[in-house]
């Protein structure tokens, strides 16, 4: 009785399924890549400041057709990213017309007429829902053919509209890039080093 019943019990155990830790049963260890589109409402304003009083240049409206992707990625682990954005220089509005020209020259719009920002990683994928969430990332800044990393503090949330609303901004000075504040009527008006450029992009995920 005793050998029938440890019999049975070996050939139950043998009857069991083999569990393939490939199978679509198995936990995922990473997310898909996920593709934004760029939408025309984003915007990015740089603010500076004379030794008389601040001014801001902005360009309204982005027309190119760029994107953001991510790499595969795991939960609450750095994620790549790829995509850029593109502006050029003489799309700036500084709403003063002296100060948006002395503002283009300073950039060297002539000769390297874009301002170039590359998205290179986030610290974790945003679960985006409304309320904002703060997440760090690092960025290529590319002003007057000189590149610069830069770590930039990021702001993820979701809107009405079911679009992804992306905000940055960080603090830079024309030294940076090696570049030469304006100064105009024989230097009493001076334009301070430092400037800080901020953006507000409005993405849409590619389903």
């Amino acid at each position: 009785m005793l050998l029938n019943l440890f019999m049975s019990v070996a050939l139950f155990f043998t009857a069991l399924p083999t569990i393939n830790p490939q199978s679509s049963f198995a936990i995922p260890s990473s997310e898909k890549p996920v593709k934004w589109i760029i939408e025309k409402s984003s915007t990015l304003r740089i603010d500076g400041k004379s030794n008389v009083n601040s001014f801001s240049c902005d360009i309204e409206g982005y027309n190119r057709k760029d994107n953001i992707i991510t790499g595969s990625y795991s939960i609450s682990q750095p994620v790549t990213l790829s995509g850029s954005l593109t502006l050029e220089i003489i799309q700036f509005n500084c709403h003063r017309s002296l100060i948006t020209s002395d503002f283009r020259k300073t950039l060297k719009a002539d000769k390297h007429s874009e301002m170039v920002i590359r998205f290179l990683k986030i610290e974790s994928m945003p679960e985006l829902k409304e309320k904002s969430e703060l997440i760090k990332g690092l960025v290529e800044v590319e002003v007057a053919g000189v590149t610069k990393e830069i770590e930039i503090n990021y702001s993820f949330s979701k809107t009405d509209s079911d679009l992804v609303q992306l905000n940055g901004e960080k603090n830079f000075s024309f030294s940076d890039f090696n570049l030469k504040p304006p100064r105009k009527l024989a230097g009493l008006v001076r334009i301070k080093d430092d400037f800080k450029v901020s953006f507000k992009l409005m993405l849409r995920e590619v389903k």
